[in-house]
């Protein structure tokens, strides 16, 4: 009788191991339950794939700090020959994150922007001047977050087995 083990290639012990395991019916997930996100969820493994309820942005958002603007109204500009834009009708103050409104279609960062309320530069003292001074055109859609820029409703956010 002898007491030593045996060496076997790798690809041969995990076919020993899989055929163990399918036969006393562990190969596979063993069993799924819900928990509340708000529960400990470290080192625990999807028994299933999580799909996206919601896009994400699930609206068109700012991507930076700035000014939401309709991108014709700026062409054109240059710095030696800028445009003057009026806040309310023309353009809109955003902090990032926040949803485009209706009919804009780009937004200037704040700093390309210039306060035209005394000489005072754009901060968060000043967000909302009357007027402001552009010296660069923009293009539609610059510094905006699409819908579904990171991820799309009923896409695959995490798949089956991820711990």
């Amino acid at each position: 009788m002898s007491i030593y083990l045996h060496d076997i290639p790798l690809e041969q012990a995990w076919e020993h191991f899989r055929s163990a395991l399918e036969a006393g019916g562990l190969w596979g997930v063993l069993g799924c339950e819900t928990i509340p996100l708000t529960e400990n969820a470290l080192g625990r493994t999807l028994g299933e794939p999580v799909w996206a309820r919601i896009s994400s942005p699930h609206y068109h958002a700012s991507a930076m700090d700035g000014f939401a603007v309709h991108s014709m109204e700026t062409i054109g500009a240059i710095p030696s020959s800028p445009k003057i834009l009026k806040i309310g009708s023309q353009a809109r103050y955003l902090d990032t994150g926040d949803p485009i409104p209706t009919s804009f279609d780009a937004v200037i960062p704040i700093e390309d922007v210039e306060s035209l309320d005394g000489d005072q530069v754009l901060s968060e003292d000043a967000r909302k001047p009357a007027l402001i001074r552009v010296r660069a055109a923009v293009a539609p859609w610059s510094h905006i977050r699409p819908v579904g820029e990171d991820i799309v409703v009923s896409q695959m956010a995490l798949p089956a087995g991820k711990v």
